[in-house]
């Protein structure tokens, strides 16, 4: 679900570069580019969510969606 999302954000944001900002694609690779770097960012906050469920674990209910709040 996370690449479909990114995938998706990437498009949404080369498209929104392309009208917005008048940017201009060279090559679908730029596309791409943007992609990976979402997935690499978006794998930094699940670690960062798992080790703040690992010293807070009463505070995250079974149900948990990813919503943490820290101190």
């Amino acid at each position: 679900m996370v690449d479909l999302a990114s995938f998706c954000w990437a498009i949404w944001k080369t498209r929104n570069d392309i009208c917005f900002d008048r940017k201009r694609v060279r090559s679908p690779t730029e596309v791409v580019c943007t992609l990976s770097s979402f997935l690499l960012y978006w794998a930094g906050l699940q670690t960062i969510k798992q080790a703040a469920l690992h010293f807070h674990p009463q505070e995250a209910p079974a149900e948990d969606i990813g919503m943490v709040l820290l101190q």
